[in-house]
């Protein structure tokens, strides 16, 4: 368990002991003290909804407008069960290469999902791959509008 961890968890649990003192030794208003609870809750929750992107799950942000795709997982579209399908790529901003990689939720395409596939088997053979999202195409879109250019190696960490 992380450092990091320790220090959130030690925070959530002094909240929630100064929440009980609150409640059972302070004279306040019943509807003060519920206000609180229900303030700190909220705190809870969006604390937990932004710490999902350092515990390793997926992301819905936008992807980088250059980036090098490391792998790729893909859940197709399962019509009986109406399950749309997904897309997770592992990508790392090719403008910045001491970025962390990333893992990206896209929405399954089976255009995207055939290029993607073809890329990383083309890595694995020592070719090298750049994907772009195309402005105006979708880009805001999750991915859609993302083209895949083959490049050099000494091109693959270039500073626009």
């Amino acid at each position: 368990m992380s450092q990091a961890i320790l220090g959130l968890s030690a925070g959530f649990i002094l909240v929630v002991v100064l929440l009980l003192v609150l409640w059972l030794r302070s004279s306040l208003d019943w509807r003060l003290k519920l206000a609180a609870v229900l303030v700190a809750s909220g705190f809870y929750w969006v604390q937990y909804s932004a710490l999902e992107r350092y515990a390793g799950w997926p992301s819905d942000d936008l992807l980088p407008e250059e980036f090098v795709l490391i792998a790729s997982y893909v859940r197709e579209p399962d019509p009986t069960s109406g399950y749309p399908g997904e897309m997770l790529w592992w990508v790392t901003d090719s403008n910045d290469p001491q970025v962390p990689p990333r893992v990206y939720s896209l929405p399954y395409r089976n255009d995207l999902h055939q290029s993607g596939e073809k890329v990383v088997q083309e890595q694995k053979q020592g070719k090298q791959y750049v994907g772009r999202t195309m402005t105006g195409t979708g880009a805001g879109s999750h991915g859609f509008g993302v083209r895949f250019d083959r490049i050099s190696k000494n091109q693959r960490y270039k500073k626009n």
